[in-house]
């Protein structure tokens, strides 16, 4: 696990040692056990290593043995071992005991088709010298990061935002459709960033770019299929869901230095921690935290499950100092991102690092195994379609998208209208009137990750979409920043793209069940967790990674409101202040405004930090 940045320069200009030197300082955090640097005609790699897997001899950046092919990566390749061999009898030496190396012997083999022989979760960069060509590409699920800013003299590249700013002629316009976007959803979708001319590269995708200045459009390379085999029975399903487990959790206990997991008292962290306990000789350490308040504490749970794997176990009790870290996640972030639960995650892997440089993590199983809440309710709305009712949705979808027709499809609305946050009509309150307009573009790109789904039903096609936005924009992202700010790897077994696969291949009712008690969510996953532990315990609901942020608010009283109304934040410059105002008063009253406030706070904070010239910010 790493951190990783870089430039290309066009037009016979040659590469800068010292932005490059000062783009790896920033992502030092990222890479605590060393970096390095590879500058060479118009291409500048940099490296930041956290030392996971061959922590003597596995430096960055990575050659080929002409030294032609350059490489700098990010991540895990779970499947090294295999590819190595095959590559070895294919006639190609390494130098290396580590992961990473195959990615470069696999590219002089088979090109930029090598992305698709990995198993793992990655972002690297690497440049062909006799091609003349740099590659940037993404894992499946967007588990590990990378954004790029162009104008036409160069290209950046990085692991963080803070890195591209590191650029002295670094574009600093804010984006407005990209905050309103973030009012929306409390974090920045991909391809936006908070910056105008900066980009993320989206999930499954790469982008190939010369010396001259061509640059190709980002290319997804993969895409997740969903076509239900209808053939199996509950009891094959099950084996097979079993094996998919256990050959993900395995295939992510490759290590060379100690590590444990994560474990909230929920059913994705405890499946993970059983299979790898069960996998392990040695007792698995696992961590938790809790806040000091009984709806929030999850504390108890998670003992539970530890005491049942006989796990080293480790808590930690938060209070309302956690408001405190406000400036250290801002910073790291980058961009405005009001995930309040980026606190808790920050605080458990503040905690793990203190004994371990990796853990295992139960993330993605909401998302993949049908997990949340609302699925049942929307499912039951808008049930499946087929046919020519599914063709005519489709291109219902398309046409709300480029704005052939207005009113979104229900399902869209019920599904955005989720959110603790800003809806439209909010939206449109709050923003000054000459920025009124801004809501008009969330709204279509809600409609076009719709009109994007290849799901036949109703859940497929929520699933579907949040895979490709919630969970690689909002979870994932805040997983990243946070272990790596920490020094921490932390790896997403539910994730690994085989297992992904499997259940995209499952039936609706493996996923999503109708018992006689009511409805079963991530079926698939609790069966198979009912291996290690009684029904009782996999079958309780689970109350989520929540935090008190409405107490937080009524905390900061004062403080909030002066913050929140200052003439020269972004608050006062975007927004209408008596909208503002209403907010703060209504909270005061009693009326829970807390995440929409947080939102603002987390802008503030972001604000006074990342402070923009010529833009008002």
């Amino acid at each position: 696990m790493c951190g990783i940045s870089g430039q290309l320069w066009f037009g016979g200009r040659m590469a800068d040692p010292a932005l490059a030197a000062a783009m790896n300082a920033r992502l030092a955090h990222r890479g605590p056990d060393g970096g390095a640097l590879h500058v060479s005609g118009p291409v500048a790699l940099g490296h930041r290593r956290l030392a996971i897997i061959d922590p003597e001899s596995g430096q960055q950046p990575l050659y080929n043995e002409d030294r032609n092919i350059v490489a700098i990566v990010n991540g895990e390749i779970y499947n090294f071992q295999q590819l190595r061999r095959q590559l070895i009898e294919l006639g190609h030496r390494f130098r290396t005991a580590g992961d990473c190396e195959t990615i470069v012997h696999g590219y002089e083999q088979w090109g930029p088709a090598v992305v698709e022989r990995l198993r793992g979760m990655f972002a690297f960069a690497l440049w062909d010298n006799r091609a003349g060509r740099l590659l940037l590409a993404r894992d499946r699920l967007g588990i590990k990061p990378l954004c790029y800013t162009l104008n036409d003299q160069r290209l950046l590249f990085a692991s963080e935002l803070q890195a591209l700013t590191a650029a002295p002629d670094f574009d600093k316009h804010i984006d407005l459709d990209a905050l309103d976007a973030y009012l929306h959803l409390q974090y920045i979708p991909a391809p936006r960033t908070i910056y105008a001319n900066a980009r993320k590269i989206e999930p499954g995708h790469l982008i190939e770019a010369d010396a001259s200045g061509r640059i190709s459009t980002p290319r997804r390379w993969w895409s997740l299929r969903w076509q239900p085999d209808r053939h199996r029975s509950d009891a094959e399903w099950a084996e097979a869901v079993d094996a998919a487990l256990r050959d993900a959790v395995g295939s992510h206990l490759v290590a060379d230095v100690p590590f444990g997991a994560f474990l909230s008292g929920g059913v994705d962290s405890s499946t993970v921690a059983a299979y790898a306990a069960q996998a392990l000789p040695e007792p698995l350490t696992t961590f938790t935290i809790g806040f000091d308040l009984p709806a929030l504490d999850e504390r108890a749970e998670a003992r539970r499950f530890a005491d049942r794997l006989r796990t080293r176990h480790r808590e930690q009790l938060v209070g309302i100092d956690a408001l405190s870290l406000l400036p250290s996640i801002a910073r790291h972030y980058g961009e405005p991102f009001a995930d309040s639960s980026a606190v808790c995650t920050w605080l458990v892997c503040e905690q793990a690092r203190r004994e371990v440089p990796m853990v295992l993590s139960g993330d993605g199983g909401d998302e993949v195994f049908a997990g949340y809440g609302y699925f049942p309710k929307l499912v039951e709305t808008y049930p499946q379609r087929s046919g020519w009712q599914h063709v005519r949705q489709k291109i219902g979808n398309l046409l709300r998208a480029v704005g052939a027709i207005e009113a979104a499809p229900s399902l869209i609305d019920a599904w955005y209208g989720r959110s603790p946050f800003f809806g439209e009509v909010e939206r449109r309150r709050l923003w000054r009137p000459e920025h009124q307009e801004r809501p008009e573009a969330t709204c279509i790109w809600n409609a076009q990750q719709f009109a994007s789904s290849i799901g036949l039903d109703s859940l497929s096609r929520m699933q579907d979409v949040d895979i490709k936005t919630y969970l690689p924009n909002n979870n994932l992202a805040k997983v990243d920043i946070a272990s790596m700010a920490n020094g921490l790897e932390v790896r997403v077994p539910l994730l690994d793209h085989l297992l992904v696969e499997t259940i995209a291949s499952m039936p609706v009712d493996q996923r999503l069940r109708r018992t006689a008690s009511g409805w079963c969510t991530k079926f698939a996953l609790k069966t198979a967790a009912s291996r290690f532990y009684p029904s009782e315990w996999v079958n309780t609901t689970k109350r989520g990674f929540s935090v008190p942020v409405g107490q937080w608010m009524n905390q900061m009283g004062g403080e909030l409101r002066a913050r929140l109304t200052d003439r020269k934040g972004p608050v006062h410059q975007y927004f209408e202040p008596g909208a503002v105002m209403r907010l703060l008063d209504e909270h005061a009253a009693g009326l829970d405004h807390g995440h929409r406030l947080w939102s603002l706070l987390v802008l503030d904070e972001w604000h006074r930090q990342f402070s923009m010239p010529g833009n008002g910010l």
